[in-house]
């Protein structure tokens, strides 16, 4: 393993990383599959009951791997977009890659205060602020990732080695800029937008997985 080559592990870090974060973001407690129930995600209350019910431990070990996978997703893409240089879409892509970049510390930093829910140092007494920011914060995120992951997905459709996975990729990240729009100027549908979301992020997955499978094999 400590002979693989950079441009393989960028690989394997596009494969493992979006397909790790997007099952998470299904299965997590209140996520898109509903497992415990799909709190309104704006009622403080409920949400922090649902983190420290049943499903508590479940909840502590999600809220730990979404960073991991994440931030793995993140090398990947971040050698991806270096690897642009010098040819078209270059400027795109780097412009973007900040915002990803941003928007995974933030999700990270959500992930924190749902692992608080969990181990209790974020409760119902004195912390429902704490977990409204927690939405508003994930919203935000969400915006960035989508404007971040359009630049990369638009920046690599100009290249003549592209496929037509980037050019759908770029749409999805459209619909997901749009969605977190919705869901904090609209927050009854935060949940329907999470729904919707959750399919643009299988897309932008399996084009960071034709974007892995191309490293590994070269």
């Amino acid at each position: 393993m400590g002979t693989i080559s950079v441009e393989k592990m960028a690989g394997y870090c596009l494969i493992i990383g979006p397909i790790v974060a997007v099952l998470i973001y299904f299965i997590q407690p209140g996520g898109v599959l509903g497992i415990g129930g799909q709190p309104d995600p704006t009622d403080a209350e409920a949400v922090i009951k649902l983190w420290t019910g049943d499903l508590q431990t479940y909840g502590i070990v999600t809220s730990m791997l979404i960073p991991v996978a994440l931030i793995t997703m993140l090398s990947g893409l971040m050698y991806f977009v270096q690897s642009l240089e010098g040819g078209n879409g270059y400027a795109l892509a780097r412009l973007g890659m900040p915002m990803v970049f941003i928007a995974v510390a933030g999700w990270a930093i959500g992930s924190g205060l749902s692992l608080g829910a969990g181990i209790g140092t974020v409760t119902l007494t004195g912390d429902r602020e704490l977990a409204t920011i927690g939405f508003s914060l994930a919203n935000l995120c969400t915006f960035l990732f989508g404007v971040g992951g359009f630049l990369i997905a638009l920046g690599a459709s100009t290249r003549d080695d592209s496929s037509i996975f980037a050019s759908i990729a770029a749409l999805s990240a459209v619909v997901v800029v749009i969605t977190a729009q919705v869901s904090l100027l609209a927050t009854g549908q935060a949940t329907t937008m999470a729904m919707i979301g959750g399919i643009c992020y299988i897309v932008y997955t399996v084009w960071a997985i034709t974007l892995g499978r191309g490293m590994i094999s070269k």
